[in-house]
């Protein structure tokens, strides 16, 4: 049997084809099957991470594209903010009443609940900082590029800066 000789092109737009198709990231249903999982081993634990990450839960939920940003920002940051309450929950009564304690303290709910506010902030804030900074620095470019032409301007005189047709 002869093989088909198949283009450079078509191999790339097949390879692209399949690497969209499968894996790339977390799947959502095998995330919630481990969460299912560690219910019946560590209820209270499992209780104060769901109230107190929700606002990581809907970053992650409603975030479209192959890349999660968003729930990186926010979950770390909320993360962050849960961590020192989980902690003491882990190494001292780990019980599902001290679990409900924990989330009617209004303190530790404004700790998790403003940290995952600061990563939705900087979310938010990050792309445009970026953005102005990559403006301003390929302008300065630009103006450098343009000073080293007027300088072999100067030097080699007009030839050097026409175009042939």
């Amino acid at each position: 049997m002869a093989k088909k000789n198949i283009s450079a092109v078509a191999q790339a737009r097949a390879a692209a084809a399949a690497k969209k198709g499968g894996g790339g990231g977390i799947n959502k249903g095998v995330v919630l099957m481990v969460l299912a999982a560690l219910v019946p081993f560590s209820l209270p634990t499992v209780v104060l991470l769901f109230f107190t990450m929700l606002p990581t839960l809907v970053a992650w939920a409603t975030e479209k594209g192959p890349h999660k940003y968003a729930f990186l920002c926010v979950g770390g940051l909320n993360f962050s903010g849960v961590f020192p309450y989980l902690f003491s929950l882990w190494f001292g009564v780990h019980t599902l009443d001290e679990a409900f304690r924990m989330l009617s303290d209004p303190i530790m709910l404004m700790s998790a609940y403003g940290c995952s506010g600061i990563g939705y902030g900087i979310y938010g804030a990050m792309p445009p900082m970026v953005a102005s900074y990559l403006h301003y620095t390929s302008q300065r470019r630009v103006s450098n590029l343009k000073s080293v032409q007027k300088k072999l301007v100067e030097d080699w005189g007009d030839e050097v800066a026409k175009k042939n047709a």
